[in-house]
C-alpha cells in the first residue's frame, strides 16, 4: 500500500508540473523532460481510469456467473452498434468546440452539434417505430434513450478535454458503481439478461454524463443562451469536411473494429463465438483507458496550439499511442499466457489460448482511435480516410474468406491494424511537421 501511494503522488506531481509544461513556444517533444510530463499526464489519467474500469468490471464478472457465454455475442453487437452512433451522434462537429477562439464561437460550436444530435436521435427513435414488433421493442425504447446518454456524456467530455481532464474523472465514480449495480440487480430479480445488460448500459451513460455535466456546469452554462441560426448554418456549411470526410473515416475506422464483433452470432460454433466475445468485452476496457487517457490530452496541447500559435507539435509525440498501447496489451497477453502454461485457471484454458490473438487486434484499435480525433482537432485528416477505407475493405475479404475460422480471421485483423495504426503515426510524426494556428479570421474553420 505504501508503494502505491508513492507512486500515486509521483503521478500526481507529474501531472500537475506538466500542466504549465507543455503550453508553450516550442515543440510539445522537443527535450526528455517535456515529453517525461506529456507522459506523466497520461499516466495520471490512466490510473485513475483504471480504478474506474475495475470498479465496473465487477458487474461483468458477476454476470459470468449468471449468464451463459453465447449470450455475450449480441450483447456486444448491440453495444457496438450504439458505439458507432455516438460517434456520429454530433456529426463531428463537437471537434469545433475544442478549436474556438472565444467564448461566442464555443457557444455557436456547441448549438451546431447539439442539433445535429437531436436529429441523429430523432432518427434512431423513427426507425425503432418503423421497425416496431415484439422483437423490436428495444429499439424504440432503450436504444434511442441510450443515444441520448452517449450524446449527452460526449459533449460533457469534450468540454472536459478543452478545460483539463484531470478533474473530470472523479465525478465518473457514481457511473462505475452504478452500471455494474443496476446489471446484478436486475439479473438478480431474473430480468431477460439481455434486457438487463441494455438498461444498466443505459443507467450507466446516464449517471455518467449527469456527473461530468456537473463538473463542467459553467461550460453548460455559458452555452444556455439563444440560438441564432444564420449564424450556425453558415458554421456547419464552412466546416462541411466534418460530416463528410471525417466522419467517413472515422466511421469506416471504427466499422473495422466492431467487425468481429457483429459477425460473432452468426458463427457456426456458439461456444467459440461467446468466448471470443467475452474476451472483446473484457479488452474493451483497457482500449477504453488507453484512448481515453491518450486522447485527450494530446488533443487539448495540439488545440491550444492551433488557437494560440507557436511552433507546433512534432515527432514522436504522434507515436506514443501505438508505443502504449503495444506496451498495454503486450502485458496482458504475457500475463494471460503464464495463468495458462500454469494451469491457476484451468476452465480458462480456450480462453487464455485465443487471449493474444484478441489483444493484439484490439492494441491495433486503441492505437489508431486517438490518431483520427488528434489530427481531426489538427485539421488534417483527409489524409487518414484512404488508409481506413482500405483497411475496411481488406477486413472484409478476410472475414469473408476466413468465415470459418474466427481466431484466424482475428489474427489477420490485427495484421492489417497494425499496419494501418503504423501509417497513421509515421504520416503524423514525420508529414504533418508543424501543426498552424487558426486565423483569427476564421477561428472555428478547418
Amino acid at each position: 500500500m505504501r508503494f502505491i501511494s508513492h507512486v500515486w503522488a509521483y503521478m500526481k506531481r507529474a501531472a500537475y508540473a506538466s500542466q504549465f509544461d507543455l503550453i508553450v513556444d516550442k515543440p510539445l517533444d522537443d527535450g526528455l523532460s517535456t515529453l517525461t510530463g506529456l507522459l506523466g499526464r497520461i499516466s495520471w489519467v490512466a490510473w485513475q481510469l483504471l480504478l474506474l474500469r475495475a470498479l465496473s468490471a465487477a458487474g461483468l464478472l458477476t454476470a459470468l456467473w449468471l449468464c451463459p457465454v453465447q449470450l455475450f455475442a449480441n450483447v456486444g453487437a448491440y453495444l457496438a452498434l450504439l458505439s458507432i452512433a455516438s460517434i456520429c451522434v454530433f456529426g463531428r462537429y463537437e471537434f469545433l468546440i475544442l478549436t474556438a477562439a472565444d467564448r461566442g464561437a464555443r457557444k455557436d460550436a456547441v448549438h451546431l452539434a447539439v442539433c445535429a444530435a437531436a436529429c441523429a436521435i430523432t432518427i434512431a427513435f423513427t426507425a425503432g417505430c418503423l421497425l416496431w414488433s415484439e422483437s423490436t421493442k428495444l429499439a424504440l425504447i432503450l436504444f434511442p434513450a441510450s443515444l441520448f446518454a452517449r450524446a449527452w456524456l460526449r459533449l460533457g467530455l469534450t468540454f472536459a478535454t478543452q478545460n483539463g481532464y484531470n478533474r473530470v474523472i472523479k465525478f465518473l465514480i457514481p457511473h462505475a458503481v452504478a452500471q455494474p449495480f443496476t446489471l446484478v440487480f436486475l439479473l438478480q430479480r431474473e430480468t431477460d439478461p439481455f434486457i438487463a445488460f441494455a438498461a444498466s448500459d443505459l443507467v450507466g451513460q446516464l449517471v455518467a454524463a449527469a456527473g461530468v455535466a456537473w463538473c463542467e456546469r459553467r461550460a453548460f452554462a455559458d452555452t444556455l443562451q439563444l440560438m441564432e441560426p444564420r449564424r450556425i448554418a453558415r458554421l456547419a456549411l464552412a466546416n462541411s469536411r466534418l460530416p463528410t470526410l471525417n466522419m467517413a473515416a472515422a466511421s469506416s475506422a471504427f466499422l473495422f473494429a466492431i467487425a468481429p464483433i457483429l459477425l460473432l452470432p452468426t458463427f457456426a460454433n456458439p461456444t467459440l463465438s461467446g468466448t471470443l466475445a467475452l474476451l472483446f468485452r473484457i479488452l474493451d476496457m483497457p482500449t477504453a483507458m488507453t484512448s481515453s487517457s491518450i486522447g485527450p490530452i494530446i488533443m487539448k496541447e495540439v488545440a491550444d496550439h492551433r488557437k494560440h500559435g507557436g511552433n507546433g507539435l512534432r515527432g514522436r509525440t504522434f507515436i506514443l499511442p501505438a508505443i502504449i498501447a503495444l506496451v498495454v496489451f503486450g502485458s496482458i497477453s504475457i500475463g494471460g499466457l503464464t495463468l495458462n502454461v500454469t494451469r491457476l485457471v484451468p476452465a480458462w484454458h480456450f480462453a487464455l489460448t485465443v487471449l493474444p490473438v484478441v489483444a493484439f487486434f484490439q492494441a491495433s484499435i486503441a492505437a489508431t482511435a486517438p490518431l483520427i480525433d488528434i489530427a481531426t482537432v489538427a485539421g488534417r485528416q483527409g489524409a487518414l480516410l484512404s488508409a481506413n477505407l482500405v483497411a475496411m475493405t481488406i477486413a472484409g475479404l478476410i472475414l469473408t474468406v476466413w468465415h470459418d475460422d474466427p481466431v484466424l480471421a482475428i489474427a489477420l485483423l490485427g495484421l492489417i491494424g497494425a499496419g494501418r495504426a503504423s501509417i497513421m503515426s509515421i504520416w503524423l510524426a514525420y508529414f504533418l511537421p508543424i501543426v498552424e494556428p487558426v486565423q483569427n479570421a476564421r477561428p472555428t474553420h478547418y
